[in-house]
């Protein structure tokens, strides 16, 4: 059965391949984090935190009732929350949260400006400062080995920036990866691929794929991971 869905949608130029946003997938790398980074909660990232279950969490997001919903969710009970912002530098940062549908839209809060697609399905934007800090100084509390996500919807390079001592200690770092201009000023993916490389992480695995519209379905964003480099 599963052979001939694979060959009927190959006819149809498309493939078959495994979700990899699952524990078991993760798992099968082997990481020990002491410390795992969960930046850009939003609701939660269960497959993440289920992969390292003697991990210590500690929790990013400026819209503070993120750390509720995790909670009343089951997803974790013990965890640090941040209600900050990463960046770059230290400061002041607007916090855009688009409306979809009522109570709906947060997800896709950035600090950045969107200016795909997407902003013209917007019901409205709330714009809210919240305060931004460096990802060196909210993980310098935390000792040990780091594993580290981050999706903070085009601003993930500016999170790696304020982050160099943080990186060298990380096994691995999962990040949303934009690879359209999806954004005011979107950074380039040589950019947090630069700031990767330079703390010795490189590209390992590609974990999901957000397609456009339609059979060509040129990529707009990817969750990748970057590993060590063997030696």
């Amino acid at each position: 059965m599963l052979g001939e869905i694979r060959r009927t949608l190959k006819s149809e130029g498309l493939a078959v391949h495994p979700v990899k946003t699952r524990a078991f997938y993760l798992k099968g790398y082997g990481f020990s984090p002491d410390v795992v980074f969960d930046v850009g909660v939003h609701d939660g990232t269960p497959w993440l935190y289920k992969s390292f279950p003697n991990a210590r969490f500690v929790l990013v997001d400026p819209q503070p009732d993120c750390a509720d919903a995790v909670r009343t969710s089951g997803q974790l009970d013990d965890f640090d929350f941040h209600a900050v912002a990463l960046g770059a530098e230290t400061g002041i940062a607007a916090l855009n949260v688009p409306e979809t549908t009522p109570g709906k839209g947060g997800a896709m809060a950035s600090l950045m400006e969107r200016t795909d697609n997407l902003a013209t399905t917007f019901n409205k934007v709330d714009t809210y400062e919240v305060p931004v800090k460096r990802l060196d100084d909210v993980a310098k509390a935390y000792d040990g080995r780091v594993g580290l996500k981050i999706d903070t919807e085009g601003f993930e390079a500016a999170v790696l920036a304020g982050g160099p001592k943080t990186l060298k200690r990380c096994e691995f770092v999962i990040l949303e990866l934009s690879v359209t201009d999806r954004f005011t000023k979107t950074a380039p993916p040589s950019e947090a691929i630069a700031l990767l490389a330079q703390a010795g992480l490189e590209l390992r695995d590609i974990l999901a794929i957000a397609d456009g519209p339609g059979k060509r379905a040129q990529p707009r964003h990817m969750d990748v991971m970057f590993t060590r480099w063997a030696a």
